[in-house]
């Protein structure tokens, strides 16, 4: 009593949804009568009896509960009866069924209330081959109790309640039973001992899922090829072996684990086991050889999507078969660019064929740790790496898989595909590149063969900008819709609201490449820059040749006081600066009185300038050799740039 009442207290303090299975925070499952497959619940009431609904393959007279006891006649060859969630409680007489036809196949009494079933009751019914008691109230015992006929091969007795199955269940005759087919999910079960199956000569499937099962006692079930025991509270791998190391489920091919406590592998017995499912329980470590061909020979494909703790290290070997053909180790955080991820965990895995690696983190994964951790991978025809952090793929990354048919790239971080990505492999028909942040698409990137065998290019929910360089590819996506359309927008993100297929730009406007026409934009603008500059110097030339001289008036004024002191000479006692519309002026009123009359030795542009040399140069070289200025006032003086700069060197 002890040891249960620890269990029991160590279940309630595991985080995760199974201690929460009892409580309000999740909400429990609800039990439904399993759907027959290939069945339509009919609509139409059956023309001769209002009780019922009828179609070709099924009579319905389900939901009346309570007020239907018994199993009205309706003229038809059905294979299908719903009783369901009639509140029976009992059937007693072996005469429930004497209005139904022998064609009748599946008989559905889910939801009964029923405790009791007479033995024989189904016997009339000789193709019988499904039956649903499950959401009543009889014992697994009883159940059996009811003695099916050979014809009987799916049994379906979920929501029972049963608490605990065992080997005080062992007198329940199974020896004349045809089962083959045993679904017991959504029960109670707590404790199970398969010896309770072993009478059982052609069980090959038993379903165990959505129990409370945490104790499992493992007996020979030589015939079992599929046990599903998900959603229960196992904390440890099944006992698969015999104290002689021989396989107490020698034919078992499907084994399902998911939602478990499980945390590791011991010692395995399982030599037909292909499918293995091991998502959302709790391992941490994947040891070396943990799924190698020597502890499972025949293992094809494993899931260990999720695990409801961190994933802390998978050895070198984890993963050494070569006949595996499939691995799913989807979002499990993995960061395959540290030593989390053994470079040679996937060493030995020549056979694999779909590896499904999405929501882990390759940010850090460069072109050669890639390759180290998945060259070796030549068979793969599917690879999911979406939703991983990926940056940036390289020319080189998948050129070793020539067989990828199968290529998942979405909900990364690409911003870039190198031209011929995808030229390497020979079999790509599918690309998922969606919600990545790739801007342009380069009209390189697909080669004509990769582009002609594609039946599936997903890049929508990109920023994609829309200019000339797009043009090719909004063709490309217009010419065959089928290839690009799955729901998914192409969204011109440099133009809001506007979607790829509306966007429209004059071809002749994008003649000139992109590069080509950036780089004549910046050679125009620099000549444009470099004219500006020349109009400006030459409208303002001797402007900025009368600022030079302002900037070195100072020195000017020393070398002038410095040659008189030294006794110089001045060339001229007076500089005149005249327009010259008043050189007559000049010559015939000015010149005769100063030089003639008062013996002034005057210097004028038309007789003293040096010819060819600049007129700035002559300018200011003659006031510097003239001791005194003199002004020619006049209209055309006021208007003569020339004479305004006169004027202002001589203030200055």
């Amino acid at each position: 009593m002890l040891d249960s009442h620890v269990v029991l207290v160590l279940l309630w303090l595991i985080p995760g949804t199974w201690g929460c299975e009892a409580s309000s925070c999740v909400r429990p499952p609800t039990c439904w009568s399993t759907r027959v497959p290939g069945s339509h619940p009919p609509r139409h009431k059956c023309p001769d009896n209002d009780l019922c609904r009828c179609s070709d393959t099924t009579l319905d007279c389900s939901a009346h509960y309570g007020n239907l006891t018994y199993v009205p006649y309706v003229e038809g060859t059905f294979r299908i009866l719903n009783f369901s969630n009639n509140a029976l409680r009992r059937i007693s007489s072996t005469d429930f069924f004497a209005n139904v036809s022998d064609t009748m196949r599946v008989v559905d009494l889910f939801k009964n209330k029923l405790v009791h079933i007479v033995p024989g009751v189904f016997d009339r019914l000789s193709k019988l081959e499904w039956v649903q008691l499950g959401g009543n109230r009889l014992s697994f015992k009883d159940v059996f109790a009811v003695n099916f006929q050979s014809t009987v091969q799916n049994l379906d007795v979920q929501c029972m309640g049963y608490l605990q199955v065992g080997p005080t269940d062992k007198g329940v005759n199974f020896s004349s039973s045809s089962v083959t087919q045993l679904n017991m999910n959504l029960n109670s079960i707590e404790s199970l001992d398969m010896a309770a199956f072993n009478v059982t000569p052609i069980l090959s499937t038993l379903f165990l899922r959505h129990n409370k099962l945490y104790n499992l006692t493992t007996a020979l079930t030589s015939n079992l090829l599929h046990l599903n025991l998900g959603r229960n509270r196992l904390f440890d791998f099944p006992r698969t072996c015999t104290s002689t190391n021989d396989s107490l489920l020698p034919e078992l091919v499907y084994l399902i684990l998911d939602f478990n406590m499980i945390s590791c592998i011991d010692h395995v017995c399982l030599p037909n086991v292909q499918h293995l499912e091991l998502s959302y329980n709790l391992f941490q470590y994947i040891m070396s050889d943990t799924f190698s061909q020597r502890k499972f020979p025949s293992l094809k494909k494993l899931a260990l999507f999720e695990m409801q703790t961190k994933m802390r290290n998978i050895a070198k070997y984890a993963f050494n078969h070569s006949a595996l053909e499939n691995l799913d180790l989807t979002k499990n955080a993995l960061d395959f660019a540290s030593s989390v991820v053994d470079s040679n965990a996937f060493v030995g895995c020549t056979g694999l064929s779909h590896l499904q690696i999405a929501s882990n983190n390759f940010e850090s994964v460069s072109k050669e740790i890639f390759s180290h951790l998945f060259g070796s991978l030549t068979k793969l025809t599917v690879l999911d790496i979406g939703e991983s952090k990926v940056g940036v793929i390289y020319s080189e990354t998948f050129a070793n898989f020539t067989g990828l048919t199968w290529l998942f790239l979405y909900g990364n971080d690409l911003t870039h595909i190198p031209d011929g990505a995808f030229d390497g492999m020979q079999s790509l028909t599918f690309l998922h590149m969606d919600s990545n942040r790739i801007q342009t698409i380069s009209e390189f990137t697909f080669g004509e063969r990769v582009a002609k065998r594609l039946q599936m290019l997903n890049l929508g929910n990109n920023p994609l900008q829309c200019n000339c360089d797009i043009l090719w590819f909004k063709k490309w996506l217009e010419s065959m819709p089928h290839i690009f359309n799955h729901g998914d927008p192409y969204v011109c993100a440099n133009r809001p609201h506007v979607n790829l297929q509306d966007f429209v730009l004059n071809e002749q406007a994008c003649l000139l490449g992109s590069d080509a026409a950036s780089f004549t934009i910046a050679i125009t603008c620099v000549l444009l820059s470099f004219l500006l500059l020349f109009v400006i110097v030459f409208r303002f030339r001797w402007r900025m040749r009368l600022w030079f001289y302002e900037a070195c008036r100072t020195s000017r004024q020393d070398r002038r006081r410095r040659l008189l002191a030294e006794g110089h000479r001045y060339r001229y006692d007076v500089f005149v600066a005249y327009a010259a519309e008043d050189v007559a002026w000049v010559q015939q009123e000015l010149l005769p009185v100063l030089e003639g009359e008062w013996g002034l030795r005057l210097c004028i542009h038309e007789r003293d300038f040096v010819p060819g040399k600049h007129i700035v140069d002559n300018i200011s070289d003659c006031v510097s050799d003239s001791e005194r200025v003199m002004l020619v006032f006049s209209p055309h003086f006021a208007r003569s740039e020339w004479c305004q700069f006169e004027l202002k060197y001589c203030q200055s």
